[in-house]
């Protein structure tokens, strides 16, 4: 038994029980086949077998020196141990040891891990422990600071009550007396028995056990004793002055084994023997070109297969891997995993070269490393074999050394002139701030995101420039392209930015820059720092260019409504220029086909873009109030399919308010409200700045077309910002609310409301009807309020302005000039506004002026036009998803003759009694609601007048009413639904 007198920590750690006594019948050679470490051994049967043959050589009295190299993590150990469980079996003295890097600097680490395993006597193992961690073994140099500050205060002189240093317990020479005493012993073991010393990692040893083991080498030739040594022979990272000792310890004469990596029908058998024969024949080869035949590699990636559990998928790629590639890394020295470190960093760029610059190192050691660990297989061709083991070589990073390399390699590539993209991606993986060097590559990297469409990245590239920045100019310019960036996903943010934000009292930007100062400031909604802005930019010596100053115009009308005049002349020689010259200057004369011309052209020759949008909104509107609705539409929709695959959410959400509208002027609220609030999510409020108001009046004047009124008045609880009153979206915004209030019989508020609207359109120069019908809409207060006189002068008025020939503003003029009029006037006025309307597009307003032709038939005496008016209408309106219990066509279904009422909130339908109704005294009594005669039913329906007079006498009965003139309104949108039912029966 061997004997362990006090602990000395993992060096002195015992790998096998090697105290084993002889069984009785003398020595036995080592079983084949029968241990559980040979299981796990594929291509490695050669090696084991030269083992067994040098077992054999020392078992018949001649010592022999084997040692086992390999590439790293190839399988030295495994091999070394399923030998030595052999050995343990059949009787011999196995005593082992490992050499580990963290301790290779103890003194007599491994040696004293052997005579802790073999059976000596207790006092010459104590003898060996005390020497390692004696002191006194240390070099000569290394003792003399130790002595000296022993020897002298505080004050640096020797202090009178301390005695002289005692001399050294040991010196080099009883070192060696030491080393050799028990070497002797060592071999003194094997005059009974054949002993197996086997050491792991020879290449981790340190010095003092290197040369107690020459010392045995030296002397095993005529001694049973079998030296095992497992190392990694190009080990270039442990090169020490203990490197000449380990060459002449593995010299000749020896037996050499060197393991190669596995082939890959070696990986189909290691994988096969886990994970079966079919997933071997399948995945071998993906095995192999993964791990490059490195069997830890193999068995990570074994069993993250096994936990993925997808035997008919690729091989995965998990966490067991990333652990095996640190372990293969970590277990040796620093000088590997930094190289891995390099290569993950730098990527394709990868080279001897720049690894060795980026870690301060000679490029012929890079090589040699590089070499290395393609033989470990982590690298193919001097790139890594799998992104996996990349990422987790990054991940093992300390986040400041992270930051510390990723700054380091930017700097190299930029130097080396490596593409800006390259060299912002390690900017920004680094998170600090470079220095001014970095500005340029950033701000490069950053116009090639915002082309490819990536505004998050460019968004944060120009941000760490601008944090990197020591001019103010340059710092000014900076955030001006940040601002552009952060336009297509948070408005909000951009008109934050500073200086942008005060640029005109903390002067920076340059004259190239201030466009996008004006483009802010407009879109805060501050029109006098604008103002003064725009003098500044067309003042400076930098002038923008003909179109960037059309750009400003059409963005600046698109806000605030044509204020100012124009800067382009519509006389330019760029078409383009020129358009945007026409546009801004006809609105107030109204050319319809200049005005139409000039839209398409601009849509066409304008690109989807920070700096377009003002005029790609202009242009559509543009076109909608020429009533050319549906090209507007279609160039919108394709717009907004652009926004969406260039991923600018803002860009799709001012798009989609556009969309709204149109959908509002086709007549189909209830698309326009859905438009409206998709607008609104996309965005935040803070992020539409004043042009919140334009998706917030559509929303309400949807809501109230289809009569959701409690919705209307919930949206109007968000208040826009106050500038917004300054634009024409606050314009907007007042005439959606005024007709809500007029809608729900608040006629005063509504009055108020239609009267500021005109007031500031007057105050600004710009009252025009095309922007907002202001007249038309006090025109309805006034009839409300009983004014007809009033109500005809504003209308007429309306009609006598500039920009007042579109067909549905005079459609909508003359439906209330008809309302305002004499009996007389009112049917050629009701004609001409529903042909107006009908060629406008606008299904709602035409369902309006319909519902009132249809009135006016019937005072005129002819109910039979006025049934088929009154059908027309409601078919139109519920196109636009308004049925015809909304206010505007309760009269529809009233008695003939009788005067319409003031328009109030309806009545919820009477679906009980309706629902006591059959199918065929449903599509009766919805006939005779419209004012069909009996006979006319029955030619209608196909059945006998007397089956209608039958089918009405029990209507009658089941609703409680005295005739068909006292027939429910809420009959009438059941008709087409009873149609249907009678169809399909």
């Amino acid at each position: 038994m061997c004997e362990r007198p006090f602990e000395l920590g993992s060096f002195a750690r015992p790998a096998l029980d090697g105290c084993r006594p002889v069984r009785p019948g003398g020595r036995r050679s080592p079983p084949h086949g029968g241990c559980r470490e040979m299981a796990t051994l594929v291509e490695r049967e050669d090696a084991l077998a030269t083992l067994r043959n040098a077992y054999e050589e020392c078992e018949g009295g001649r010592g022999r020196t084997v040692v086992v190299s390999g590439p790293p993590a190839g399988g030295r150990s495994e091999l070394l141990h399923a030998f030595c469980d052999d050995v343990l079996g059949s009787g011999a003295l196995l005593l082992m040891a490992a050499g580990s890097r963290p301790e290779r600097a103890v003194r007599l680490g491994v040696f004293s891990q052997l005579a802790h395993n073999a059976p000596l006597p207790p006092d010459l193992v104590r003898r060996v422990a005390e020497a390692v961690v004696d002191p006194a073994f240390a070099p000569e140099g290394a003792r003399e600071p130790e002595r000296a500050g022993r020897a002298e205060g505080a004050g640096g002189a020797r202090r009178p009550e301390e005695p002289e240093a005692s001399a050294p317990a040991f010196s080099r020479r009883s070192e060696t007396a030491l080393i050799r005493e028990a070497c002797e012993a060592l071999l003194k073991l094997a005059e009974r028995r054949t002993v197996v010393i086997a050491v792991d990692d020879l290449h981790f040893v340190d010095e003092e056990s290197l040369r107690a083991l020459l010392y045995l080498r030296r002397c095993v030739r005529p001694a049973r004793t079998l030296l095992l040594f497992t190392e990694w022979a190009d080990a270039w990272c442990a090169r020490s002055a203990s490197s000449a000792l380990r060459a002449e310890l593995t010299g000749p004469p020896y037996r050499r084994i060197r393991l190669a990596p596995l082939t890959r029908d070696g990986v189909a058998r290691l994988v096969a023997r886990s994970l079966g024969p079919a997933r071997a024949a399948r995945c071998a080869a993906t095995y192999h070109r993964l791990t490059g035949g490195n069997p830890t590699l193999v068995r990570a990636l074994i069993e993250d297969d096994t936990a993925a559990g997808d035997p008919g998928g690729p091989p995965a790629v998990g966490e067991a891997f990333d652990r095996a590639v640190l372990a293969c890394l970590h277990r040796w020295d620093p000088a590997p995993a930094g190289l891995a470190r390099g290569v993950a960093l730098l990527g394709p760029r990868a080279c001897a070269r720049l690894v060795g610059e980026l870690l301060d190192s000679p490029p012929d050691l890079v090589t040699r490393g590089l070499e290395a660990l393609g033989e470990a297989g982590l690298l193919e061709a001097g790139r890594f074999r799998h992104p996996a083991v990349a990422e987790a070589v990054l991940k093992d990073l300390d986040p400041a050394e992270a930051s510390r390399l990723h700054t380091r390699t930017a700097e190299l590539l930029y130097h080396h002139g490596v593409v800006a993209e390259e060299v912002a991606d390690h900017l920004l993986a680094g998170g600090g701030v470079p220095g001014p060097w970095a500005v340029g590559p950033l701000r490069e990297a950053a116009r090639r995101a915002l082309a490819a469409d990536d505004a998050r990245l460019a968004a944060e590239c120009l941000d760490l420039a601008r944090r990197s920045c020591r001019d103010t100019r340059e710092h000014a310019s900076v955030t001006a392209e940040l601002a552009m960036a952060r336009w297509r996903t948070n408005p909000s943010a951009a008109i934050r930015l500073t200086p942008l934000r005060d640029a005109l009292s903390h002067p920076g930007p340059s004259d190239q820059d201030m466009p996008v100062v004006v483009r802010n400031l407009l879109w805060r909604g501050d029109h006098g720092e604008a103002e003064k802005a725009l003098a500044l930019l067309h003042g400076g010596h930098g002038r923008p260019d003909a179109q960037t100053a059309a750009e400003i115009d059409l963005t600046y009308q698109w806000i605030y409504g044509p204020r100012r005049a124009a800067t382009a002349r519509p006389d330019a020689a760029d078409p383009w220029t020129r358009a945007a010259a026409v546009l801004g200057a006809r609105l107030h004369a109204w050319r319809r086909d200049e005005l139409v011309e000039s839209a398409w052209h601009l849509l066409r020759g304008s690109r989807l873009s920070e700096t377009s949008l003002g005029v790609l909104a202009t242009g559509l509107i543009a076109l909608t109030y020429a009533d050319e609705l549906d090209c507007a539409v279609a160039w919108c929709d394709s717009l907004v399919a652009e926004a969406v695959r260039r991923r600018a959410p803002a860009w799709r959400a001012l798009l989609g308010g556009v969309r709204a509208d149109l959908a509002l002027r086709q007549g189909d609220p209830v698309a326009a409200g859905a438009h409206a609030r998709t607008a609104l999510d996309l965005a935040r409020a803070q992020s539409w700045g004043v042009l919140i108001g334009y998706p917030l009046s559509t929303l309400v004047l949807a809501a109230t077309a289809t009569g959701a009124y409690d919705e209307a008045y919930a949206e109007l609880e968000q208040t826009p910002p106050d500038h917004t009153f300054e634009t024409v979206f606050g314009l907007r915004y007042l005439h959606a609310r005024g007709h809500l209030h007029l809608a729900t019989d608040r006629v005063l508020a509504a009055y108020t409301d239609f009267t500021r609207c005109g007031d500031l359109m007057r105050e600004w120069g710009v009252d025009i009807p095309a922007l907002v019908p202001w007249r038309g809409d006090l025109a309805r207060v006034q009839l409300r309020l009983g004014n007809r006189e009033a109500a005809r002068e504003l209308v007429t008025a309306q009609l006598a302005r500039p920009g007042a020939i579109g067909a549905r503003l005079r459609g909508v003029s003359r439906r209330i000039l008809a309302e305002s009029g004499g009996r007389g006037e009112r049917l050629p006025l009701l004609r001409d506004a529903v042909a107006d309307l009908r060629a406008s597009g606008d299904r709602l307003e035409l369902a309006r002026a319909l519902a009132d032709l249809s009135r006016a038939h019937h005072e005129a005496g002819d109910p039979g036009r006025a049934r088929r008016t009154a059908l027309a209408a409601a078919e139109e309106a519920r196109a636009g998803g308004v049925t015809v219990s909304t206010p505007d066509f309760l009269d529809l279904v009233r008695e003939p003759g009788a005067r319409p009422g003031p328009l109030a909130r309806p009545g919820p339908p009477d679906d009980d009694r309706l629902a006591a109704l059959s199918d065929a005294e449903l599509r009766v009594a919805a006939q005779a609601a419209l004012g069909y005669t009996n006979r006319e039913i029955g030619t209608r329906l196909h059945i006998t007048p007397s089956t209608v007079e039958q089918h009405l006498t029990r209507v009658y009965r089941k609703l409680c009413v005295g005739g068909r003139r006292h027939l429910p309104a809420a009959l009438l949108p059941v008709l087409p639904e009873a149609a249907e039912r009678r169809q399909a029966v």
